[in-house]
């Protein structure tokens, strides 16, 4: 029997790793603006890198409702395809 992660975790895995990836991502956009224009410390993009990641926070649960839903729907045509095959 594999353990498993309770219904409870895992929209709280998700949001984690979301949010993770979502940081990750700034911190590639500031490394390729820093790649174009030279060092950028104590300029405004330090200041929009966090104001994205602190807006970006609060698009995480639309982000999650919608990847929900979406998820939701494949798994319903998936089950009525294999119901109608067999």
């Amino acid at each position: 029997m594999q353990r498993r992660i309770s219904n409870r975790a895992r929209p709280l895995v998700f949001t984690v790793v979301l949010w993770l990836c979502g940081v990750a991502v700034l911190f590639l956009i500031k490394a390729a603006v820093e790649a174009v224009q030279g060092p950028i410390s104590k300029t405004w993009v330090d200041l929009t890198l966090v104001l994205a990641a602190y807006l970006f926070f609060f698009l995480l649960d639309p982000l999650q409702q919608w990847t929900a839903n979406r998820l939701r729907k494949r798994a319903r045509r998936k089950s009525r395809y294999e119901q109608a095959s067999s």
